[in-house]
């Protein structure tokens, strides 16, 4: 757009030279066409902004790394047309706050349509946040500009990449509330319910041996462990304390949403939850089966982060102590002091990410994490 200004000035100047030196009464035409082009557009373009129609479309998903087209619908009803249109597209990841600004320019004919197309991606998975902001319009050699306000906006969710720990439940023989009903179909990973009796095979963990029975019939005996219908685990996103690092908000958003999905796997029904920063408000979901957990990852992966305020395990005991439990799984990057009043209700195993070291906790880091988090004990 600046080019274009500064194209228009040097012909103008150009024109009242040849005026003031020549005489041309053809230059001063000229000059003056020049001027009253923009300031007749600006009545037009005051009229437009009143019906000028913008809409943005994007698909519902992308994988990370993977381009996209956000498409800007520019609808414009009149017989005049916008001849030189910019519109204002910002892009943010509403989980760790990246924010991309692009500007499109573009035209709208009279009684048309037109469709613009933007191409976006992110190395980072979260809840793209797709909006415009304004939209101005510009005379044909875009002089003058009338901002039109504008709130066209939709979302694009940039999807985790899942891995497969192996998650074992702990009995806790402190909770009394720790009651569950097994499965008769199929074993799963809770060791303190026997799924069935079998000879030991390569690859069996060694905490499946029974020793009492290994040593009766002389050979290895393990037990399948029972799977749980129903138990009492929580898993909890500690929002508060977050650096900003995009890469350790990556790798914990990973690891929950890859941590739950093992636990739908395993029949097991659990509460996942997290801190709002913003609204400061601690949201919890109850997990059943899979559909379940895939409709709450696009709110999961908007869970904004802050490095101060009201901490999400504190938000947890004051607002929505009927969900802690037994078993808890505590993903933060900074543990936040609230957590050891956590373990008044049940046994907590943290997961930090970063960092930050603490005794009883296991750590990962950003490059990591798969191979640290291989198993994971409840």
């Amino acid at each position: 757009m600046i080019p274009m200004k500064l194209g228009w000035l040097a012909l103008e100047a150009l024109l009242l030279w040849c005026f003031a030196w020549f005489g041309s009464g053809v230059a001063l035409a000229l000059a003056l066409l020049l001027l009253l082009v923009p300031l007749c557009t600006i009545p037009i373009s005051l009229h437009l902004r009143k019906k000028l129609e913008v809409g943005i479309e994007a698909a519902l998903s992308l994988r990370k790394g993977d381009e996209a087209t956000i498409t800007v619908k520019l609808s414009n009803p009149t017989i005049f047309a916008a001849l030189r249109v910019r519109c204002d597209v910002v892009v943010q990841n509403q989980l760790n706050r990246e924010t991309l600004k692009h500007h499109i320019l573009t035209w709208a004919g009279p009684k048309k349509t037109q469709k613009c197309g933007l191409r976006v991606a992110s190395e980072y998975c979260g809840r793209l946040r797709v909006w415009v902001p304004q939209v101005v319009l510009y005379d044909c050699f875009g002089i003058f500009g009338i901002r039109c306000k504008c709130n066209a906006v939709t979302h694009m969710t940039v999807q985790a990449e899942t891995f497969e720990p192996n998650v074992i439940l702990v009995p806790n023989p402190s909770a009394t509330d720790d009651s569950e009903s097994y499965s008769q179909e199929r074993p799963g990973a809770d060791l303190t319910e026997t799924f069935q009796l079998r000879e030991y095979v390569p690859g069996d963990s060694p905490r499946q041996i029974h020793w009492k029975l290994t040593n009766k019939f002389d050979k290895l005996i393990v037990r399948d462990p029972g799977l749980p219908i129903s138990k009492n685990v929580l898993v909890f996103w500690e929002r508060t304390g977050e650096s900003g690092d995009p890469n350790l908000i990556d790798a914990q958003a990973e690891v929950i949403i890859s941590l739950c999905r093992s636990l739908v796997d395993m029949g097991i029904q659990f509460t996942v939850g997290w801190n709002d920063t913003d609204r400061n408000l601690c949201i919890t979901h109850r997990i059943r089966e899979m559909d379940e957990f895939v409709g709450i990852i696009p709110r999961l992966l908007r869970a904004t982060g802050a490095k101060e305020g009201m901490s999400g395990a504190g938000l947890l005991i004051q607002t929505r102590s009927e969900e802690l439990c037994a078993h808890m799984v505590y993903i933060a990057e900074t543990p936040q002091s609230d957590v050891m009043e956590m373990q008044r209700y049940g046994h907590v195993t943290m997961l930090l990410c970063g960092d930050t070291a603490l005794d009883g906790a296991v750590c990962f880091n950003e490059n990591d994490y798969i191979k640290q988090l291989t198993e994971i004990e409840i």
